[in-house]
């Protein structure tokens, strides 16, 4: 029998607030146990970095800004995400004794996105890290795949990131629908062999003749979700809400947070 969670289909937000989204039903799930799959915008584009990246050495803070660029840390681990021309979803479970490893979770969600995107006539295949592989790639999550993430040809199309308390399992995860615009990913990093990598590097699923809006790519992604899991339509909870607005003005909108 399925377990039964809630879909969250939210709109745009800043991007502190979506960070502080994530967290306040992260926090809920030790008292309020609620298997939750969120989908969610950006109101301005944004880059959100891994929780061990630093900011202000990998990317020209004032240009940034200067270009309308939120920039925020994640509380999750990984590398720089562009955020505005792709499909964010978080997926955030509670801690049970039957819960499955990261290594299967991160399988699980890949191997349902490659479903989810066959689905819609995109080709794409889960990664395999090659093990004898030594080459250091930049720490830009558009071109550096890792174990699972999904791929079209040598391309990454989605990948994801984790963090654990003691109450849930908060996954992040994104999928390149377009392709951002040149001057937006020129800001991804001071150094200009890794902006060139970038460009050359990236891609996503409105590429090659495809044209799939945002609303069909959700669809398709619900229906192809393989975790044991049947989500339907909910809503934030009044806690969650208050939790979220608390933690977007106190932690992910301070450069303590994401400067330090």
């Amino acid at each position: 029998m399925e377990a039964i969670g809630r879909l969250l289909n939210m709109g745009a937000n800043p991007a502190a607030m979506n960070m502080a989204i994530d967290e306040a039903i992260l926090l809920a799930q030790k008292e309020q146990p609620n298997p939750t799959l969120r989908f969610y915008e950006w109101s301005s584009p944004a880059f959100s970095f891994g929780y061990f990246q630093d900011i202000d050495s990998e990317v020209d803070v004032e240009a940034c800004c200067a270009d309308g660029i939120e920039l925020v840390k994640r509380m999750t681990g990984g590398g720089t995400v562009v955020h505005g021309w792709e499909l964010t979803y978080t997926l955030i479970l509670p801690r049970t004794a039957a819960e499955m490893g990261i290594s299967d979770a991160y399988q699980c969600i890949g191997q349902s996105l490659v479903k989810a995107f066959q689905k819609l006539g995109v080709p794409a295949r889960c990664y395999a890290a090659c093990p004898d592989s030594t080459q250091v790639a930049p720490n830009i999550c558009l071109t550096n795949p890792a174990e699972h993430d999904v791929m079209s040809g040598d391309k990454k199309l989605a990948g994801v990131s984790v963090r654990r308390n003691r109450g849930g399992i908060l996954f992040q995860g994104y999928i390149s629908l377009d392709i951002p615009p040149p001057f937006i990913l020129k800001r991804v990093s001071k150094n200009p062999e890794v902006q060139q990598s970038v460009r050359e590097k990236s891609t996503a699923i409105n590429v090659d003749g495809h044209l799939i809006a945002r609303d069909a790519l959700i669809q398709a992604v619900c229906e192809t979700f393989e975790i044991g899991i049947a989500f339907n339509a909910g809503e934030l909870s009044m806690m969650e809400r208050a939790q979220a607005e608390t933690l977007s003005e106190t932690k992910y909108a301070t450069a303590a947070w994401n400067l330090e």
